[in-house]
């Protein structure tokens, strides 16, 4: 039997997810909370995403998907163009070759390997930037970054993974 439009418009919204939801949480991210006279660290929401979704359902976001959120990062956060999405298509590219490990790893593996991948995506895209601008970030910024990108996995995984429901009712 041959699906229907709205089987087919069913489908292709719930393939959507992974990317709206990584693009929504950027846009949130990239309001700035912080107060005059204080430091500004951002975590790295995108790396987040990208990672999630490489490591559980690789199939759903894609190069184009990691670049593009790459590419909105670099516009909204003021970075020089391509270093974002330099960074999260290899940190894709990394753990969509090493798939095999993830599977079946419970949630402290998939978190202690987020840690690592984000420590060298925090060093690599400040490098990236210095080289670039020639202004190197303060240590005590990309420690909080690294932080709190590390600390917000647990959460924003509880999320993706209630997304990650509805993807599975679609197959």
């Amino acid at each position: 039997m041959r699906p229907s439009f709205w089987q087919h418009l069913d489908l292709l919204a719930r393939r959507l997810i992974p990317v709206t939801l990584s693009l929504l949480l950027l846009l949130l991210a990239a309001v700035p909370l912080t107060a005059p006279g204080f430091l500004r660290a951002d975590p790295m929401i995108s790396v987040l995403c990208v990672y999630y979704w490489a490591v559980h359902r690789p199939d759903m976001m894609g190069y184009v998907g990691g670049f593009t959120l790459g590419l909105l990062e670099d516009i909204l956060m003021g970075t020089p163009m391509g270093v974002s999405p330099l960074v999260l298509l290899v940190v894709q590219w990394v753990i969509v070759t090493q798939y095999r490990f993830f599977v079946g790893k419970p949630f402290m593996v998939t978190w202690w390997v987020l840690g690592l991948v984000a420590l060298v995506a925090v060093l690599t895209k400040a490098m990236a930037v210095a080289l670039l601008t020639g202004h190197l970030a303060s240590p005590i910024a990309l420690a909080a970054s690294y932080a709190l990108t590390v600390l917000l996995y647990p959460p924003l995984g509880w999320l993706f993974g209630r997304a990650q429901v509805l993807l599975d009712k679609a197959a």
